[in-house]
């Protein structure tokens, strides 16, 4: 009975849980914590799924690609990453899974090369590219060709299809995949549409600039002050934002941290409430602390792996929001 077990759960993480089926790299519009969700969460159940008897190679393989992806989504989106805190285990053992895969697949080898010792590279050499791929969002005559250099940076080049040009990289670079696809964006809407405003590509990447240092800190947990304090700070941030990618962008990371006063709220098993009056001197009420918990909800709808959802709805069921002025126990969605 447990080999049938472990061989169906194995079968279908096999077909449902390859890197291609869970992260879109060059899709901003896409939720980066639900994509880094899903590589973490798929690559702990698969991790321990070959750590079982009768393990079959295909299983390995897709452990491996796993890992490699989980550190690739990292670099991405710029986000700190360390082995035992994100993959729990030593760091030694996460790259050896890691150099078993790129073994294996020559562009991922050449993209892990770039992003590390460089053989293959000229290192430092801005002028020297690899493509990474073509924008596959952008409409018009004109691609968007993205790639990184030899300082480990993020470019993009414009290049107007049927004219057998060759790729003239834009001098500007950035740290993350999602900085360059903003900016790259914003230059196909003028060379498209011949005007020299930028608009809300502009606020978009004045935004995702705010933004960037809240994905780094996604995996910390930051004991330096309480949770409330910087639900309050993104708060005022997406408040400020003036495009529709800043409002998105702070508005998952607004959840996210929503959850996290919720999670607090259920593994102390006190009110929502209870923590919000604990952490902060700002005025709390009952509709403060329902609106977090909608946020909560939100963020386990489209913020992390689907396989976690109905544990993570049945913890936020249990969680009280907050209590009247009476007394009595009080809970609204």
């Amino acid at each position: 009975m447990m080999r049938e077990t472990h061989c169906t759960r194995a079968a279908w993480h096999l077909t449902h849980s390859r890197p291609e089926m869970l992260v879109d790299y060059f899709n901003p519009w896409t939720p980066i914590s639900r994509q880094v969700s899903m590589l973490t969460h798929r690559f702990s159940v698969v991790a321990a799924l070959c750590e079982q008897v009768g393990a079959d190679d295909e299983l390995v393989v897709l452990r491996n690609a796993l890992a490699f992806h989980l550190l690739r989504a990292a670099t991405w989106w710029r986000i700190d990453f360390a082995a035992p805190r994100v993959a729990g285990m030593p760091t030694t053992r996460f790259m050896a899974h890691i150099h078993a895969h790129i073994d294996r697949v020559a562009e991922d080898e050449s993209l892990f090369d770039v992003l590390t010792w460089q053989h293959h590279m000229r290192r430092g050499d801005m002028s020297h590219v690899m493509v990474l791929g073509t924008d596959p969002l952008c409409r018009g005559g004109t691609s968007i060709l993205y790639g990184l250099d030899g300082q480990r940076r993020f470019r993009f080049a414009l290049r107007e299809d049927g004219t057998g040009r060759g790729v003239a990289w834009d001098a500007t670079a950035h740290g993350d995949f999602v900085s360059t696809c903003l900016d790259a964006r914003a230059r196909h809407s003028m060379v498209e549409t011949r005007n020299e405003a930028l608009g809300e590509w502009e606020d978009a990447r004045i935004e995702h600039a705010r933004a960037a240092k809240y994905h780094m800190l996604h995996f910390r947990q930051d004991t330096s002050r309480p949770v409330i304090d910087r639900y309050i700070e993104v708060l005022g941030e997406m408040t400020r934002c003036r495009s529709r990618f800043g409002r998105f962008e702070f508005g998952n990371i607004l959840n996210h941290i929503a959850f996290l006063l919720v999670r607090a709220a259920h593994e102390r098993q006190v009110s929502v409430a209870s923590v919000l009056r604990e952490g902060t001197a700002q005025p709390i009420n009952l509709r403060v602390a329902n609106s977090i918990k909608k946020r909560a909800r939100a963020y386990v709808a489209h913020g992390v792996d689907p396989l976690l959802q109905d544990g993570l709805d049945t913890m936020l069921d249990s969680v009280v929001s907050g209590y009247s002025l009476s007394g009595q126990v009080q809970e609204s969605e």
